[in-house]
């Protein structure tokens, strides 16, 4: 069984491939705190209603999410959905330039870091307790 076909365990990949590359194009900003010109960049936020909107189309300014299932039995739900994330880097919203234009400010790069850094182990502890959910369900704790 492929952890990755459950809708839990796939969208915290998902999650975590999203933190994955924040945290190289924040390390890129840092890299770069010194290159003049040089425009801090930072990756799109996804928000739930956008990943509903992308996910169907029913008609002018209507969406609709389209469920699967995998067998006829089975109730309809979260198990097939295959949309994946946007990664699309942005310029940041705070644009404070210094005189040789660089807008890199190395204290919110490193706020930044830390944050990808809380939410990675986040959804590393989510894996491994839900993990844990699925031994303890089939006895092998």
């Amino acid at each position: 069984m492929d952890l990755k076909n459950i809708s839990l365990f796939k969208t915290l990949d998902q999650k975590m491939s999203w933190l994955n590359e924040r945290q190289k194009v924040l390390a890129q900003n840092i890299a770069n705190a010194n290159t003049p010109g040089y425009v801090s960049q930072d990756l799109k936020k996804v928000s739930f209603q956008s990943h509903l909107n992308n996910s169907g189309e029913t008609g002018i300014g209507q969406s609709r999410t389209v469920m699967t299932v995998s067998e006829p039995g089975h109730m309809s739900g979260l198990g097939g959905s295959t949309a994946a994330f946007e990664i699309r880097a942005e310029n940041s919203e705070y644009m404070e330039t210094t005189p040789d234009g660089n807008t890199v400010d190395l204290e919110r790069e490193l706020s930044k870091m830390a944050e990808v850094q809380m939410e990675y182990t986040l959804a590393t502890n989510l894996y491994k307790k839900h993990i844990g959910m699925m031994k303890s369900a089939l006895g092998r704790r």
